[in-house]
């Protein structure tokens, strides 16, 4: 369980989030809403080290010592895919994924691991060798998965994937989601405003309004759809 407790945090003098607690189960799928500047990215930067918070602390299976930035992050199962670029267009797939592994102490493992994580994304396959660069937009989703996926994580963190992708894509991605949750037991935090199609495929849902958790349930209750249609 990753848990903030009592988390204020912002930028210089701008506070954005405050006197935030939530916690996160690993299991699961958490989708985390609110309208444009509510602090959901704050959040995301502040619980993964991006963002050293003002006040308050972040624990980890029950010890106060919270993993510094991405990379410490790793190590405890947890990996960041961050907002916007995908990938590294002017380098083939298969560096694009295994960058993800500079930390790796022993190199033979990653053509078995790169089997098993293209079984979730088949299309890949004869693409390794292409730039990265030359393919769809959801070919490139693909590509970060990939590339969080080869550590084995326990937890990916994703910030808006839907971002620049077709309805259908959007839909095909977050269905691939749930389908890595069942098979693999990795667990996903998802920042999202594509609320419609993710919603119906997550466990618990975090609403942020004004820097505040406004509610932290599970994702298919009465009181979502309330609090929903209230604040957006």
């Amino acid at each position: 369980m990753i848990k903030l407790n009592h988390i204020t945090a912002g930028y210089g003098d701008k506070v954005v989030l405050s006197d935030v607690s939530v916690a996160f189960d690993p299991s699961k799928i958490t989708v985390i809403m609110g309208p444009n500047g509510c602090g959901k990215t704050t959040l995301l930067k502040t619980m993964m080290g991006l963002l050293r918070p003002m006040s308050g602390d972040i624990s980890v299976g029950g010890k106060f010592s919270a993993p510094a930035s991405p990379a410490d992050w790793i190590k405890h199962g947890v990996f960041m895919i961050g907002q916007g670029q995908r990938v590294f267009p002017n380098m083939s797939v298969r560096d694009n994924i295994e960058i993800a592994t500079h930390h790796w102490g022993n190199r033979a493992e990653f053509s078995a691991r790169l089997d098993k994580v293209l079984k979730h994304f088949p299309a890949l396959r004869n693409r390794l060798d292409d730039m990265a660069g030359n393919l769809s937009g959801g070919q490139q989703q693909m590509v970060a998965l990939a590339r969080g996926l080869i550590n084995q994580p326990k937890l990916l963190v994703l910030d808006e994937p839907s971002i620049g992708l077709a309805p259908k894509l959007i839909s095909d991605t977050f269905h691939k989601l749930r389908e890595i949750n069942k098979k693999t037991g990795t667990g996903f935090i998802i920042v999202e405003h594509n609320l419609k199609t993710l919603l119906p495929l997550t466990d618990n849902a975090i609403i942020l309004s004004m820097g505040k958790i406004a509610y932290d349930d599970a994702s298919d209750g009465k009181t979502l759809s309330k609090m929903l249609t209230k604040i957006f």
